[in-house]
């Protein structure tokens, strides 16, 4: 697939999901799309670097930024917080005696995240947007003052608790969890928060005008690959884990 062909099926692509609706989409079009991905980086890879520049291709080296709604804007800084508070979840794993399943996935998952939030962190910089800081340790403050961590760490552009995201409660229990019953609440919260954020790719993806940047575009669709593909894991995972 030719970078040209590739930005087509990108068109087709988001205008079939506006007409079906992206729950519908997503479920019938990722394994597509990721397959698309792959095919691109392979000819990107293999191009010798002569393939001429494309207009969008242009526009980037030039510096020009492709339209975005509010949506995304508020879309990138809610879900800054978003994953802060997977990569807090995540580094309680070695402390708390988690097995070496949990302590791989979980180092997977920080390692992942804290990508994530550099690249929403830069998008949201590169538009002269209110970048959240997405501090682990501003993250730590707001949990033991009993404030709403969803709000604290996207710099209260989301407002309210987003989907998915623990309660202090709850992230009080993870934190004093041990062993295998530490396993049992990380899977479980851990699967409730990836949820959450797939839900939130959802609303974004149902607001007119939404992801039509190809950089957010690409990026959601990575949210929900990947974190479908680890939802299963995590299932799989907690059916072998006594409830405490």
């Amino acid at each position: 697939m030719t970078f040209t062909s590739f930005t087509t099926f990108m068109t087709d692509t988001r205008a079939h999901r506006n007409s079906i609706g992206f729950a519908t989409w997503r479920a019938t079009h990722v394994g597509a799309l990721l397959a698309a991905f792959l095919l691109v980086g392979g000819c990107a890879s293999t191009g010798g670097g002569s393939r001429p520049l494309t207009p969008a291709q242009l526009s980037a080296r030039d510096g020009g930024i492709p339209p975005y709604t509010p949506a995304d804007v508020a879309f990138m800084q809610g879900m800054i917080g978003h994953h802060a508070q997977a990569v807090t979840m995540s580094s309680f794993a070695e402390g708390n005696g988690a097995s070496s399943e949990v302590r791989v996935l979980a180092g997977r998952i920080a390692v992942a995240q804290t990508d994530e939030i550099a690249f929403m962190q830069n998008w949201l910089r590169v538009r002269k947007q209110t970048v959240p800081t997405g501090d682990m340790s501003e993250m730590a403050h707001a949990h033991h003052a009993g404030m709403d961590m969803s709000s604290a760490a996207a710099g209260g552009a989301a407002g309210g608790m987003m989907p998915g995201m623990l309660t202090p409660a709850q992230m009080d229990t993870l934190k004093a969890a041990r062993g295998s019953a530490f396993d049992w609440y990380f899977l479980t919260f851990m699967i409730q928060h990836h949820r959450g954020a797939i839900s939130m790719v959802d609303d974004l993806m149902s607001a007119k005008g939404s992801a039509n940047d190809d950089d957010v575009f690409k990026f959601v669709s990575d949210v929900v690959a990947d974190q479908t593909t680890e939802i299963d894991r995590m299932e799989l995972l907690l059916r072998t884990r006594p409830k405490p």
